[in-house]
């Protein structure tokens, strides 16, 4: 008898945990199942459906959606691109001062008081201060006319479809005029037509690029500037 007893007890107290903080009820098809008992020890009602996690953590049935949506939504990511786009996008066209030139077609401006560089659309002139290549001919005389010209002075900037490169630089069609019209004359033009500047187009700013690419065919036919004998 007492052999029999032994393991019978042994049984009864490997059990007894698992009952204690059990609510038995078998899965289904969803993995989940309703309580059946204990169900006020794991804060459930008799017959309310729910799931247990890898934990045994209880979740009820609306639970699991909300983390199912949660999983499935994909988180929002920062980069730098993304934080150049984030800068505030100004109007179409903006009045300001130009405060200093870097090159023939960069220079320096203040909006919001800030400084800005920006890069003139639609033309390259000879490199005069790249940090990677020599001085380029024809581009010290390119540099000292836009600051001739721009130095100090008044312009209206005009943008197209897109405001700023990759390098967070403010890209514009650069006016000069007086009082009567403050868009007598765009610089980008006057660049390609006096022989200082090429054209060089980067879709999706294309607004004036026909005219000048016919400024620069009668340069070129001139020998103006960078297209005369070296």
């Amino acid at each position: 008898m007492k052999k029999i007893i032994a393991p019978l007890i042994a049984l009864t107290m490997l059990a007894a945990p698992l009952v204690a903080s059990a609510h038995p009820g078998r899965t289904d098809a969803n993995g989940g199942h309703t309580c059946r008992t204990n169900c006020e020890k794991w804060g459930l009602q008799p017959g309310e459906y729910h799931y247990h996690d890898a934990n045994g953590n209880i979740i009820r049935q609306g639970e699991k959606k909300t983390q199912q949506t949660q999983k499935s939504t994909p988180k929002s990511t920062n980069n730098s691109s993304t934080k150049k786009d984030d800068k505030k996008k100004l109007p179409n066209s903006i009045t300001t001062k130009v405060i200093k030139v870097i090159d023939g077609d960069t220079f320096v401006v203040k909006i919001n008081n800030k400084e800005e560089k920006v890069r003139l659309i639609g033309v390259d002139t000879p490199e005069t201060v790249h940090p990677s290549k020599p001085v380029q001919y024809y581009g010290p005389e390119a540099s000292a006319y836009t600051k001739k010209r721009l130095e100090g002075k008044t312009v209206t900037l005009e943008f197209d479809v897109q405001q700023r490169d990759k390098y967070g630089r403010l890209l514009a069609y650069v006016w000069l005029g007086n009082e009567k019209n403050k868009k007598a004359e765009m610089f980008n033009q006057t660049l390609v037509k006096e022989g200082y500047a090429q054209v060089a187009t980067f879709p999706p700013n294309v607004k004036y690029t026909d005219s000048f690419v016919k400024l620069q065919k009668e340069a070129r036919e001139a020998g103006k500037g960078l297209w005369g004998k070296k």
